[in-house]
């Protein structure tokens, strides 16, 4: 039974690699896409098209975050056996998962701060939060690393 498990559980995170990868290329591919055509477009106020821009700029950092998130998966349950984690491989792990979360987070924010500064003054208290929440994120980030560091150190 545990090795049907095995077997399958392998199958999942393998589809879900793939079809997260293929996503996040076919989110690229829309990204480039919108970016050229509003460059090419002529006929497009510059407005527009510094806002489909931005729009395709947003959709590369979604796609960003989803390549990312799937080579987490296939580095942590394709490439590497989990029962032979350390705590310190452990905590990597969960850092740089957290990290990509806030770089995307950040850099989504940074988008929509020059989205919305152009369009809706009061609307950038919402991009705002965002990077807040991405802040917020990594500062929790450094205290885990801190509080597991001074423990692993402990244990050892």
């Amino acid at each position: 039974m545990k090795t049907l498990y095995e077997k399958v559980a392998l199958t999942y995170f393998m589809v879900a690699t793939v079809a997260l990868l293929f996503s996040a290329f076919l989110l690229v591919g829309f990204a480039v896409w919108e970016i050229a055509s509003s460059v090419i477009a002529a006929e497009i106020p510059i407005v527009d098209r510094v806002r489909r821009t931005l729009d395709g700029i947003g959709l590369m950092i979604i796609g960003f975050a989803v390549v990312e998130a799937g080579t987490f998966i296939a580095e942590e349950e394709l490439f590497r056996k989990r029962e032979l984690r350390s705590t310190r491989e452990s905590r990597r792990s969960i850092t740089k998962f957290i990290t990509i979360i806030v770089i995307a987070a950040s850099l989504e924010a940074l988008v929509m701060v020059f989205k919305t500064s152009r369009e809706h003054i009061p609307a950038v208290i919402y991009p705002a939060a965002l990077f807040t929440s991405a802040m917020l994120a990594l500062v929790a980030l450094g205290i885990y690393q801190w509080f597991s560091s001074h423990v692993e150190n402990e244990s050892e």
